[in-house]
């Protein structure tokens, strides 16, 4: 140990730690006796600490509220002002700096949107009033309807609603496990069986955690694990990098995805850590003070600084202005690489760049990996990316935007995974048995034949429709996903044919190198870049 003094006054803190020591660790902090504590977003919300004295956010914090919430955490008195320090992971995140100091001086902060017209949530409730004493229909339907969250329910869901509590609805008249709620002789909807309130108790809450599934090869050899999230948008062929392997998706069964061996490149996995999206109030305003940065006032420190990196951007390539969108080209030894620059976060683009290499594929038969950060995305392939200007709008275009984001990814597949989580919400399954809980395995295998039923049987179950709504609105982002391309579209489309890697592009390509697969160790490839950039500049002097 570097300074074994500090041995017991550090720790590290995540979501995946164990209970105990994250107890230990959030109350050793509050009682000043830790000096510094290592964290992911685990510690955003939810504990006080008084003690702390300065926050050091590293790298994009993804948000103004965010970023504010964590500095909240240093000098938390009436008395104390809070302090925060901002570490670029790149030279480009010091734009975000600039854009965060903007946003705060104009208090430009994100709105918490509220959830709507989760019916698994309000099943949940039904069954609680009617466990506590009863309800009425009219009165508690007038009561759920005043609320912001199910204003737009009308008298047919709620019966729907009421059926599924008291039959299990269309799928559920013959199973009796799923008639937990009666009408009685007063007129009133109560729980009268003792099991039935028993298993209700033991499974009241809506929290759900992102399950990990197993990888393995489809001779039977374990391989790893991966967040549950990625694999479900994966489809047959697709190829994806895990332990250091390039592996081809064949099948998922329960919870457990078969692969094998393959050669070139694949995707690489995202976790849950790094897809917290970037807001579009920061994704603005990252627009905005990039262009800015061409000619940046005196007074903004971090885009001067930057100017050298911003005028090596502009020689290159180009600085797209607010009403322009970039698209680069350039081409190595190792292959093609096309690079967009949406400015909308990691997720955003994640959905993007497999849009983008579906209706790519539309035009000529071609295969792609892809890296994003939160300011673009690449391409990849080992073959000439062919684009004329003409096609390159058309695979822009925002008609049939979410047809092609369908076709593009496994939606159906995701809503099956995001319709687990409802299931136990809503009580299609029961998780927590007297002694005993459900692994996600057993869950999974339940509500993947009760999401196959309804599909084929009751298309118009709410809670199905459900599934498929969170995926588009959560996942995929659907509304902010439509601006974008509304915003691309409407904006002036700049194609740079560039001769070596731009400031811009660097960063994605790093990142992607990370995960790649080479014998030649990151910083010494990271190193040849650089020199490759080196000989153009000394090439266009």
């Amino acid at each position: 140990m570097l300074i074994p003094s500090f041995a017991g006054q550090l720790a590290l803190h995540h979501s995946s730690i164990d209970a105990d020591i994250r107890n230990w660790i959030e109350e050793a902090l509050s009682m000043g006796k830790l000096k510094a504590v290592v964290a992911t977003s685990s510690l955003d919300l939810g504990v006080d600490f008084k003690p702390v004295d300065t926050v050091i956010q590293v790298g994009s914090s993804k948000g103004v509220a965010r970023f504010m919430q964590r500095a909240g955490r240093s000098g938390h008195s009436p008395f104390e002002v809070s302090k925060i320090y901002f570490v670029p992971t790149h030279s480009l995140e010091l734009i975000e700096v600039s854009a965060l100091k903007e946003a705060v001086k104009r208090n430009v902060i994100e709105n918490r949107e509220p959830l709507v017209l989760c019916y698994d949530v309000l099943v949940q409730f039904m069954v609680t009033v009617a466990l506590g004493g009863g309800f009425d229909y009219e009165e508690l339907f007038d009561i759920v309807k005043n609320t912001f969250s199910f204003q737009w329910m009308t008298k047919e869901d709620w019966e729907w609603c009421t059926t599924f509590i008291t039959v299990g609805g269309k799928i559920g008249r013959r199973y009796e496990d799923f008639h937990k709620v009666v009408k009685n002789e007063e007129g009133i909807y109560v729980v009268e069986r003792r099991r039935i309130a028993m298993l209700h108790r033991m499974n009241l809450g809506v929290i759900v955690s992102d399950a990990m599934v197993k990888v393995k090869f489809l001779g039977g050899g374990y391989i790893g694990m991966v967040e549950e999230y990625f694999i479900s948008k994966l489809k047959e062929g697709d190829k994806f990098i895990l332990a250091g392997r390039v592996l081809e998706y064949l099948r998922m069964k329960e919870m457990t995805v078969y692969v094998k061996a393959s050669q070139g490149r694949g995707i690489t996995p995202s976790w849950l850590g790094g897809r917290l999206p970037l807001s579009s109030n920061l994704g603005f305003l990252l627009r905005k003070k990039l262009a800015e940065s061409k000619a940046p006032s005196s007074k903004d420190k971090e885009l001067n600084f930057l100017f050298p990196l911003v005028e090596s951007q502009q020689n290159k390539s180009h600085i797209p202005s607010e009403d322009e969108f970039l698209v680069e080209k350039i081409t190595t030894k190792e292959g093609c690489h096309l690079f967009m620059y949406p400015f909308e976060g990691r997720l955003v683009h994640e959905v993007m760049a497999s849009l983008m290499a579906y209706r790519i594929s539309q035009l000529y038969p071609i295969s792609f990996s892809m890296a994003m950060n939160d300011y673009g995305f690449e391409l990849f392939s080992d073959k000439d990316i062919v684009l004329t200007e003409e096609q390159l709008h058309y695979i822009l275009r925002k008609d049939d935007l979410m047809k092609d984001v369908s076709a593009s990814i496994n939606a159906t597949e995701m809503a099956k995974r995001k319709f687990r989580d409802i299931a136990v919400i809503a009580g299609y399954v029961i998780q927590n048995h007297h002694g005993r809980q459900q692994s996600n395995k057993s869950l999974q295998a339940s509500a993947g034949i009760i999401f196959q039923v309804l599909e084929e049987h009751e298309p118009h179950n709410l809670l199905l429709k459900q599934a498929y709504t969170e995926v588009f609105n959560q996942q995929l982002e659907e509304p902010r996903l439509t601006a974008a391309f509304e915003r691309i579209n409407a904006s002036t489309i700049i194609y740079k044919i560039v001769e070596s890697f731009t400031p811009l592009s660097f960063p994605i390509k790093v990142d992607s190198l990370r995960q790649s697969l080479s014998s030649e160790d990151l910083a010494a490839r990271i190193l040849r870049m650089q020199e490759r950039s080196n000989r153009y500049k000394s090439k266009r002097k």
